[in-house]
């Protein structure tokens, strides 16, 4: 690797334009070529990167610098002792050093990771600061990306919060957003009056009550995909905070995570597993998993896809954490599509505009300049940036392939079509044209959670919120087809409970997903999506006859209804029916399966830690039915069950687990 510090002022771009021409001939005439000195330029922009992460550690912790040094000094010994080190240098001056004391392991590691576009990079023209090679290539993207973030990135900021959090329980000296001293202040408060987060806007969440078997036997849903819920709950507790109540949709808490399900249906493209164990939450009670997988057919992961992105620029998305995140996040993405695939681009502000066209990704420097020019400015026309975006969605349309618009915005619609009733009729009106939805979310401060929600639900398409580039990895790379490809839609499930065996239940989660009973037949009636290998998880506690009831509103004996015999076998628990329709359908097909009551009532790993994450879900939430569960049991039973974690995903639970038992002191 190439130590000259003029050769890091020339890979970020701070030497004048004829001295950069003049040092890159002599890199020339030393004997490197153009390939490796663009792979060396690709690493120096990929490490630059790695420090201007570091260096917003600080400014997100705001601590004084005798405070952040005692919290920090564990990370600090064990991954990031170059980083603190380099604080007050320049740029060009700390890559330097970088270089110098960088093992060379990592560089070699940095090095696999980095991909080198084909075009010179004088015909480039992409910002040094904003062109990541932390997006990596795809097939070492997931596994790299993963331990960068858990064994650098993510432990050493986790490690700041939570000396930031004890700091200030044990009455240190910290420093507010001025940098005025304040003393002993919890650091709830502070956070909540630095991101001003009364402006984030979330639906009022009623949990779901018991149910008693003789009046309602059937529970009825719309499965849930999304995963904003859980990114949004990981943004707070990094913070220092406890998410709100209302931010915290458990199911997609739950489904936030890839659990090991066989697909093993012949005749649909939905496989059901439904199994029982004790309740974790109440003596003498079960817990009931209703678990779902997608099959991944290869005619519709092969499929080429038409991909609309349809970008906020207001001015509220100038933040580091939206615009320029999202900006990064869409080339983790064009290093996963194909050559073949089409991407479009239209922004919305003031008005909305086309900034690019169908083109093919082949192309991919003329996507990616398009992407640089994009600034933040003016205020939200988002429904005229719905209406062009869908446009272009039409005229790039392939038959048999993805068509999709992806809208990317922290939801502060202000200007233009705003009402959610129009939005919402909108993108329903197009999903019956094949063209599905997807919505991500960013920021804080201004995020509107409930608004994007019901326009994903709305638009055949799937919600998820990015916080950083590990979770765009995620999202964009990872479970990429799951996310665009779309196996099933319309995916009803409706539970019915054997009065013989059972004499009350609660549907854990899936408060906004609950649906009528005659809904479940009804075609006209929309439900979620799955997407290929999605899987689906449903959780009941179920209460079995002869146990005690808590207090249940009941109501009086029907005077004129016919006494009907329960035409079940006493030896069922329940029966799961699930209905959905194919992609390009309009009329639904069911099948069901059946749980014995005397079934195993062993739970597996995948069991137990969806359980865990719905005890730190509910417990978050201040949920009665968990009030005996402490942070460490849940902690324990996630712990033992981790199982295979290849992306680091569930460690990374085990860690708010700990967050939240810090906060919630």
């Amino acid at each position: 690797m190439n130590t000259d510090p003029k050769f890091t002022q020339y890979a970020l771009n701070e030497m004048e334009e004829q001295e950069a021409k003049a040092f890159h001939s002599s890199l020339l005439e030393k004997g490197m070529s153009e390939e490796e000195i663009n792979n060396e330029v690709e690493t120096v922009r990929n490490i630059g990167l790695a420090v201007k992460e570091e260096f917003s550690k600080e400014e997100n912790i705001r601590l004084s610098p005798a405070v952040r040094e005692e919290i920090m000094k564990p990370a600090r010994e064990k991954k990031s002792k170059f980083f603190w080190l380099i604080g007050g240098l320049s740029t060009a001056s700390a890559l330097a050093l970088t270089f110098i004391v960088l093992n060379k392991s990592t560089v070699n590691e940095l090095n696999k990771a980095s991909s080198v576009i084909s075009k010179p990079l004088e015909e480039q023209e992409i910002d040094a600061d904003d062109f990541s090679t932390k997006n990596m290539a795809s097939d070492s993207a997931p596994k790299l990306e993963a331990k960068t973030r858990t064994r650098t990135k993510k432990k050493s900021l986790q490690s700041a919060s939570r000396g930031f959090i004890g700091g200030a329980k044990k009455g240190k000296m910290l420093y507010d957003a001025e940098g005025s001293l304040a003393a002993g202040i919890a650091p709830q408060k502070m956070r909540l009056e630095q991101e001003q987060y009364s402006r984030e806007a979330y639906d009022k969440i009623d949990v779901n009550p018991y149910k008693l078997v003789e009046n309602n036997p059937l529970s009825t849903l719309s499965v849930d995909v999304d995963t904003a819920s859980y990114a949004n709950m990981r943004r707070f507790l990094l913070q220092g905070n406890l998410p709100p109540k209302d931010s915290l949709r458990v199911e997609e808490l739950i489904n936030y995570f890839h659990y090991d399900y066989n697909f093993d249906e012949k005749g649909h493209p939905i496989a059901i597993k439904v199994d029982q164990t004790k309740s974790l939450w109440t003596k003498g009670r079960k817990i009931v998993r209703v678990a779902l997988k997608a099959d991944s057919p290869s005619n519709l992961t092969k499929a080429p896809k038409n991909l609309v992105f349809l970008m906020d620029v207001s001015g509220s998305m100038s933040n580091y954490k939206k615009l320029p995140l999202l900006k990064e996040s869409m080339k983790l993405l064009l290093r996963k599509l194909k050559k073949t695939d089409t991407i479009s681009l239209v922004v919305y502000a003031g008005a909305a505009g086309v900034v690019l066209e169908p083109t093919e990704v082949r192309e991919k420097i003329k996507i990616l300049k398009a992407l640089e020019n994009l600034s933040a400015g003016g205020s939200t026309n988002g429904g005229a940036g719905i209406k062009a975006a869908y446009k272009m969605a039409k005229q790039g349309f392939v038959k048999g392939g993805v068509n999709r618009v992806i809208l990317a915005t922290d939801g502060d619609f202000n200007v233009g079509t705003s009402s959610q009733s129009e939005l919402i009729s909108m993108v329903e009106e197009k999903a019956k044209q094949d063209i599905f939805l997807t919505v991500v979310g960013l920021g804080m401060g201004n995020y509107q959670d409930a608004l994007l929600e019901k326009i994903s639900n709305r638009g055949n398409g799937n919600y998820a919120y990015i916080d950083s580039l590990s979770e765009a990895n995620k999202l964009f790379n990872i479970d990429l087809e799951k996310n665009l490809t779309t196996v099933a839609k319309d995916v009803k499930v409706q539970v019915e409970f054997n009065p013989n065996t059972v004499s009350a239940y609660r549907l854990i989660g899936y408060e906004n997903r609950v649906m009528a009973a005659q809904d479940f037949n009804n075609d006209k009636k929309d439900a979620g999506e799955m997407g290929a290998g999605h899987t689906v998880t449903v959780l009941y506690e179920v209460i079995p006859r002869g146990e005690k009831l808590p207090e249940i509103p009941n109501i009086d004996k029907l005077k004129y209804a016919k006494v009907a015999k329960a035409k079940s076998n006493n030896q069922d628990l329940l029966t799961v029916k699930v209905r959905y329709k194919n992609p390009t359908e309009t009329k639904s097909t069911k099948f069901e399966k059946v749980l014995k009551s005397d079934s195993s009532m062993k739970a597996d790993q995948d069991f137990n830690f969806a359980m865990a994450v719905a005890s730190l879900g509910m417990k978050l939430r201040g949920d009665k039915i968990v009030k005996e569960i402490r942070y460490r049991e849940i902690e324990k039973l996630a712990k033992e069950n981790k199982g295979n974690d290849p992306y680091d995903f569930r460690e990374e639970f085990l860690e708010m687990i700990e967050l939240s038992k810090e906060i919630d002191k």
